[in-house]
This record gives structure tokens, C-alpha cells and sequence, in this order.
């Protein structure tokens, strides 16, 4: 079976934005940096968990799914305190009937000194 490989000029190592395999695209790790760099986004935390959601919205929308596609995401954050922030920001991009899967795990450092990073998995049946 084939894949296709989605890049997005924003990852900060040798690995692909997203592998799109049959149905179903497999999001690598996403993180708060301004679209094209491997520059985190100015502005604290909550525009960095901003911006890590509309980067995952855009590398999914290049891979030609939607985020109604998405059907489980795993968020890490370097805080567990910015959960309620992150969870407010997130819910934005769901519809809470069809939220995906979810797991928020904290962890003690993520690349780049990032402060949130989220990956996913989205699958429909058109997809080529």
C-alpha cells in the first residue's frame, strides 16, 4: 500500500509532518511553531497552544482531511497546570458530540523547549 508524505516545512527533525496510509493520517508530533520555521510563536503559553492547533488543523487539512475526521488525539504538556487553558482553546475545534479520543499526559520537556505538543490520528473513507 502507498503513502503519502505531507510536509509542512515545521518539523525540527528527520520525520514526516504526516503519513497518510489507505484512510487513515497519522499527525506527528505538532507544537506551537510559527508556520514554515522551527521558531516557537511569541506570546506565552496560550498563543503557543493556539498556534499548535492550527498548525495541526492546517497539516490535516493538507493531508485532505478535516479535523471532524480526527478520531483520537494525544496532547503532551510540559505543565499540567495549562490544562484548562489548553482544554478551552482545544474544544473550539470540535463539535462536542464528535470530540475525538483524548489523552492529555505531562511530561518534563518536550523539543525546542516547547510547552505543548499534540499529535492524532484522522481517518474518513474517501481519502486516496
Amino acid at each position: 500500500m502507498s503513502k503519502k508524505i505531507i510536509q509542512n516545512g515545521s518539523s525540527i527533525g528527520p520525520y514526516s509532518q504526516a503519513v497518510v496510509v489507505g484512510n487513515h493520517c497519522y499527525v506527528a508530533g505538532t507544537g506551537g511553531f510559527v508556520p514554515g520555521t522551527s521558531e516557537l510563536v511569541q506570546g506565552g503559553k496560550e498563543a503557543e497552544i493556539r498556534q499548535t492547533m492550527k498548525n495541526l488543523e492546517a497539516v490535516i487539512n493538507e493531508a485532505g482531511y478535516r479535523m471532524s475526521d480526527i478520531v483520537t488525539v494525544t496532547t503532551y504538556l510540559r505543565d499540567i497546570a495549562d490544562w484548562p487553558a489548553f482544554n478551552d482553546i482545544y474544544s473550539s475545534y470540535f463539535e462536542p458530540e464528535s470530540a475525538p479520543a483524548r489523552a492529555v499526559v505531562g511530561v518534563a520537556d518536550l523539543p525546542a523547549g516547547a510547552n505543548v505538543e499534540v499529535t492524532c490520528v484522522a481517518v474518513h473513507q474517501d481519502a486516496a
